[in-house]
C-alpha cells in the first residue's frame, strides 16, 4: 500500500475487525476516518456482477458525477477490465479478503468543454469487506486516492477507469482453499482483438477487449 490514506483506512479496518472475516458496516465510525472520508465509497453487492454505489464522499461524488447512487462501480471500467475486476470484487464478499488495485484514471479537467483533451493520473484504490445484516458480506467499503499529491486537490471528472495491477491481501495471512472458488472464474470472452497486461501479484494477465467493440471507440465511459 502505497498511500498513507490507504494504509490509514485498511489500519482502521483491522483493527475493528478484529478476529472476524469482516466487521459490520454500522461499526466503522465515521469520526474515527474523518480525515479519509471525502474519497471514501461503500458499494452495495446486488448480484455476483453488479455492486452499487451507496454512499460516496464529496470528492468522489464530484470526480464520478453527482447522481453516482445506485449506479454499478464496474461500468466506471473500460470493458477490458470489468470482468476481471467482477472476480476480484465476487473473491472480496465470497472469501472475505481484500483488494489492492493500482489503476490510470481518464479525466477531463472540464467535462463541458468538448475541446478539453482528456489527460490521466495514476490512482490506487483500497477494497474492504463489510457485512451489513446478516453473516453475509454484501458491502465494500472503498477508497480511490491519485497517487500524485498535486492531483489531489485537482477539481475533474473521471471518464474511465483503468487496470494497471491488482493484489490480494489476505488480513489473516493465509489464503483459504480456493480450489471452488477458482472453478466459478468466467471464461474470456470467446471475441477478442487488443490485449494489454495487468500485474497481479507475482504474475501477469493478459486482458482482452470484448470482440463487439470498435476499435477507437468509446469504451465504457464512466458514470
Amino acid at each position: 500500500m502505497r498511500h498513507p490514506a490507504t494504509q490509514a483506512l485498511y489500519a482502521y479496518w483491522n483493527e475493528v475487525r478484529g478476529d472476524r472475516p469482516a466487521p459490520r458496516r454500522l461499526e466503522i465510525q465515521p469520526a474515527r476516518i474523518a480525515d479519509l472520508l471525502l474519497d471514501t465509497f461503500i458499494l452495495e453487492r446486488a448480484d455476483r456482477g453488479t455492486f452499487r454505489f451507496r454512499l460516496a464522499g464529496t470528492r468522489v461524488a464530484a470526480r464520478f458525477g453527482l447522481d453516482v447512487k445506485a449506479q454499478d462501480f464496474l461500468s466506471c471500467w473500460g470493458e477490458g477490465d470489468r470482468g476481471l475486476l467482477e472476480h476480484h470484487m465476487a473473491a472480496i464478499a465470497d472469501l472475505g479478503r481484500v483488494g489492492l488495485f493500482t489503476g490510470d484514471a481518464e479525466i477531463m479537467s472540464d467535462p463541458g468543454d468538448l475541446r478539453s483533451t482528456p489527460a490521466s493520473y495514476p490512482f490506487e484504490l483500497l477494497i474492504l469487506p463489510l457485512m451489513h445484516t446478516g453473516q453475509a458480506i454484501d458491502r465494500l467499503l472503498c477508497l480511490l486516492v491519485p497517487l500524485d499529491e498535486a492531483d489531489a486537490s485537482r477539481s475533474v471528472h473521471i471518464r474511465r477507469l483503468r487496470l494497471l495491477a491488482a493484489e490480494p491481501v489476505w488480513p489473516g495471512g493465509t489464503p483459504p482453499d480456493l480450489a471452488p472458488f477458482a472453478e466459478r472464474q468466467l471464461p474470456l470472452h470467446p471475441h477478442v482483438r487488443v490485449a494489454r497486461i495487468v500485474r497481479q501479484g507475482r504474475r501477469q494477465f493478459r486482458v482482452y477487449q470484448g470482440g463487439l467493440e470498435r476499435t477507437g471507440g468509446d469504451e465504457g465511459k464512466g458514470l
